[in-house]
């Protein structure tokens, strides 16, 4: 029995699988133009005639967060209430930079001609004070229709996250006239308040509802020819997987899934070694995601963007920055070197790659100063030529007045300093100090830069968990079946709270009941969280408190006053004993447990080895050439010790030990970096 869990990145497809007690990985290009090419190559390369063993494939990838970025995904249309077609260009008055005296706002995904609006109306209390003129919408979806041909049809009706009616009635018009038209609707993807960011979400659902699901059947055609026996899981951004079956027509929750499974896989790993509080710095080809966990829990935000959009679901807290081993350098208009965020991507990938790339790439600079060996890339499977990475950089190098060594090291520097700031944008600009926190670095590149953030940074301990450059797929293997159900409800904080709150979440648990056991998962087997958003009565924005529904019982209004006085205490610095407080939207997290078998798995491979495999040689560093020591990882027991400037080598990853560091093999397989000092 077999089950794999496979990541598809910008440049990378990523594989991972547990046979019996081993623990086995692939790595292979994407193939950005279809990535379920990749998904099915992977597949055939990794198990050939195993594959019918496959019992479970998690899977998480890029394909909504591209289609959105990228602008490719269905031909959608959005309806909305008499009066808010303009919502989608509207938007909102804030703007991304509020010094910039003209500002453009983000082209929203579905274009004016194709937003129409029919006459309803519900009040803010879920009344119905004007009905649904029902010959109105046919006349206006028949036009809609032959005029603008949609793919898909995106449902945004006033306030109908307290009351759903219309929208049910406009799906089932719609479907009876146009049965092949998907419908969907905000009181399904996203029943709580604010118009625009509920609209701009519902959107993103709609636009990517046929892309994702013709993605997810064609690997399902796969499996089902090949692996009738296998189960389909997809990742969602919200760091839980879900049977493919719930995803098809939810490709919003698929948004940013792979970094999410890997500051899952970071949080189970760090509670194997024993640290509460950790910095995820996830490295690939193109971009590095970073997350900030404390006391053992991963930052979940309510709402997050992708190009500049809202999507108002509960995600993974990830800082985005353009930077990544296929980084490109390049000269701006002041004669200054920058480094990204333009990527080489996949195809043709950074220079030594040697698939016509001429651009000069962070990982061409990397081979430069011999921090990367090309013999030794991807385990020798993939030799690099750095010759045509002397190339590269020299057409940098030259306008500059430097040699190349030191266009190199400029490269590098330049990365780490981005890197080192899209750290302090998760911790010092939220109250965290950096130095409290251990640093987990994983992704192709996230092992060679990381210790150099960390320098910059004061902080002292490093870690490299195993299979860094596949770690999001080892994430996949050990998340929850999850799920996370909203509502809004405008509460006042008083002596009937207590009985609403619980009556609420005993009512909202009827769906995760009634959906869980469709997927085959016993009723018995859900395990809830409970959680508030809450605000003083007046201030914009809500702050959200985990529930313990016992001492909600037992203590009422003092408890949801304590909780919601530490979060404010945390998130702003102060806290009022005597304002009033709200209720605006009720959370509930609904999850089925994943046991961390594969870690144990990782624990096992790491007992007493033979001799390790260590080779002198030298790099540059610094401006010049320095000793240095090359170690191939698996080689490494547990307790082994090796001090910098040392390279660790792996076939999905290396890790560097810069000089006045040193590494030791962790019991559970792990590299941890400290200062020797």
């Amino acid at each position: 029995m077999i089950k794999m869990a496979i990541e598809v990145g910008g440049t990378f497809t990523d594989l991972i699988w547990i046979e019996g007690d081993h623990v086995r990985s692939h790595k292979l290009p994407s193939t950005p133009h279809d990535a379920s090419i990749g998904v099915i190559d992977g597949l055939s390369q990794s198990l050939g005639a195993d594959l019918p063993k496959l019992t479970h494939l998690f899977h998480g990838s890029t394909v909504a967060t591209n289609a959105v970025i990228e602008r490719k995904g269905c031909r959608a249309a959005f309806l909305a209430t008499r009066g808010f077609r303009d919502l989608l260009v509207l938007q909102r008055q804030l703007r991304p930079n509020v010094y910039a005296i003209a500002c453009e706002k983000p082209a929203p995904l579905i274009p004016l001609k194709r937003s129409v609006e029919v006459t309803e109306r519900t009040d803010v209390s879920g009344q119905a004070v004007l009905s649904l003129d029902e010959d109105e919408l046919c006349r206006t979806i028949d036009q809609l229709v032959e005029k603008e041909q949609p793919e898909a049809l995106a449902v945004c009706l006033l306030h109908s996250y307290r009351n759903p009616e219309h929208e049910q009635t406009v799906r089932r018009i719609v479907n009876k006239r146009y049965p092949d038209l998907p419908v969907v609707l905000s009181s399904d993807v996203l029943p709580t308040f604010r118009e625009y960011e509920r609209a701009s979400t519902t959107v993103m659902a709609a636009y990517l509802v046929p892309l994702v699901g013709r993605y997810l059947r064609r690997l399902e055609d796969h499996l089902g020819d090949r692996a009738p026996g296998s189960g389909l899981f997809v990742m969602q951004s919200s760091g839980g997987v879900l049977p493919s079956s719930g995803s098809h027509g939810r490709g919003v929750e698929m948004l940013n899934s792979g970094p999410a499974a890997g500051v899952i896989g970071a949080t189970r790993m760090a509670g194997l070694i024993g640290d509460r509080n950790v910095i995820t710095l996830d490295v690939g080809g193109t971009s590095a995601d970073i997350c900030l966990i404390a006391n053992g829990v991963p930052g979940i935000t309510a709402e997050t963007e992708v190009d500049g959009l809202p999507v108002g679901l509960p995600s993974v807290d990830i800082a985005n920055i353009g930077a990544g081993g296929g980084s490109i350098g390049w000269i701006d208009e002041g004669g200054m070197l920058r480094v990204g965020p333009r990527s080489a991507g996949a195809r043709p990938g950074p220079a030594c790659y040697g698939h016509g790339g001429s651009a000069p790439a962070l990982t061409d600079a990397l081979v430069r100063l011999g921090w990367i060996r090309p013999h030794r890339f991807l385990g020798g499977r993939m030799t690099l030529h750095p010759e045509k990475s002397d190339q590269a950089l020299k057409t940098l190098a030259e306008p500059l007045g430097q040699n190349i060594d030191e266009m190199a090291q400029a490269m590098v520097d330049i990365s780490t300093a981005h890197i080192s700031q899209g750290i302090r944008l998760v911790s010092v600009q939220r109250g965290h100090d950096p130095r409290d926190y251990s640093l987990y670095g994983y992704g192709g590149m996230g092992p060679m830069i990381s210790a150099l953030s960390a320098s910059d940074l004061k902080i002292r301990r490093v870690v490299t968990p195993p299979y860094p450059g596949l770690f999001s797929a080892l994430g996949l293997l050990v998340a929850d079946v999850k799920r996370i159900y909203r509502e809004t409800r405008f509460l006042p904080v008083d002596g009937e709270s207590s009985r609403i709150i619980a009556s609420t979440f005993r009512r909202m648990q009827r769906e995760p009941e009634t959906e869980f056991v469709k997927y085959g998962y016993a009723a018995a087997d859900i395990v809830y969280e409970h959680a508030l958003e809450m605000r003083y009565a007046g201030q914009g924005f809500e702050l959200l408190a985990t529930i313990d529904l016992d001492r909600l019982d037992r203590d009422g209004v003092t408890y949801l006053r304590e909780v919601f006085g530490a979060a404010h205490q945390a998130r702003y610095g102060s806290t009022s004993r005597a304002a009033p407080i709200e209720i605006v939207t009720f959370r509930l997290t609904a999850h089925v447990p994943t046991p961390s078998a594969v870690l144990s798995s990782l624990t096992r491979m790491n007992e007493k080895k033979s001799e390790a495999e260590i080779e002198e040689g030298q790099i540059t560093f610094g401006g010049g050439k320095i000793p240095c020591r090359f170690a191939w990882r698996s080689s490494l027991a547990s307790g082994s010790v090796v001090k910098g400037a040392a390279v660790i080598e792996e076939p999905t990853a290396t890790t560097f030990v810069p000089p006045g560091w040193m590494v030791i093999v962790d019991k559970t397989g792990a590299l941890i970096l400290t200062p020797e000092s």
